[in-house]
């Protein structure tokens, strides 16, 4: 659903442009950033204001340690935004708002750290691996935009580059689907239903920075 809404504001962007090309700037770019990869298109209204819609995707993994479990995160983004641009003097320095349908999300892999086993049961560490924790964070599925950025082909037809840097604020981590995954089904013991609730508390604790999503973005573009 969030697919189909990102692709059609892309699609309305640019039949707008078509629409407006007699009297106003169009260009299509390409991005590379923290949200990842992107397309987008762009429509200048006037000497102070122009609208932008993209689409970006991102996937990458990390590890770390929260409490007494070793966590494999990978994160994969899909977004997809609208953006007015504003030229508070007419040049090609730019302030930018708007909001992005949200698709970023989180999997989560955690298994029991080595060295929190008892020293008695080390001989066995070896099946810490059959147990594993699992579960997606997720954020809101709407997520305002602020930023500033730069052109440098503001009114000129041809190739030029940009720079956006801003925050993107998706609201707090949220922890779905969170389950253990062993051979043996210890996973509906009401002992491991309390861990459970521990560990999706300690994870959204862990991923609260994700809320402001600090936003970096280098395009190349082309203006018609």
């Amino acid at each position: 659903m969030r697919k189909s809404l990102i692709m059609a504001a892309l699609a309305l962007l640019l039949s707008g442009g078509a629409v407006l090309a007699s009297e106003s700037e169009v260009g299509m770019s390409v991005s590379g950033g923290t949200l990842g990869g992107g397309i987008g298109g762009e429509v200048n209204l006037n000497d102070h204001f122009a609208l932008r819609a993209g689409i970006n995707y991102l996937k990458f993994d990390f590890d770390t340690t929260i409490g007494d479990l070793d966590y494999s995160m990978e994160p994969e983004f899909k977004n997809g935004g609208l953006l007015v641009d504003w030229f508070p003097f007419g040049g090609t320095f730019r302030l930018t708002g708007g909001v992005y349908i949200n698709g970023n999300e989180i999997d989560v892999d955690g298994i029991y750290r080595e060295d929190r086993i008892p020293l008695e049961y080390r001989q066995y560490s070896y099946l810490r691996e059959l147990a594993h924790l699992k579960g997606k964070v997720e954020f809101n599925d709407v997520a305002p935009y602020l930023g500033l950025g730069w052109s440098s082909n503001r009114g000129q037809q041809g190739w030029g580059v940009a720079l956006d840097v801003g925050v993107l604020f998706q609201g707090a981590p949220t922890v779905s689907d969170l389950r253990v995954e062993d051979p043996i089904g210890i996973g509906g013991l009401p002992e491991v239903q309390d861990f459970l609730e521990e560990q999706r508390r300690a994870i959204e604790d862990d991923l609260d920075n994700f809320q402001y999503y600090p936003v970096a973005t280098l395009s190349v573009r082309y203006l018609f």
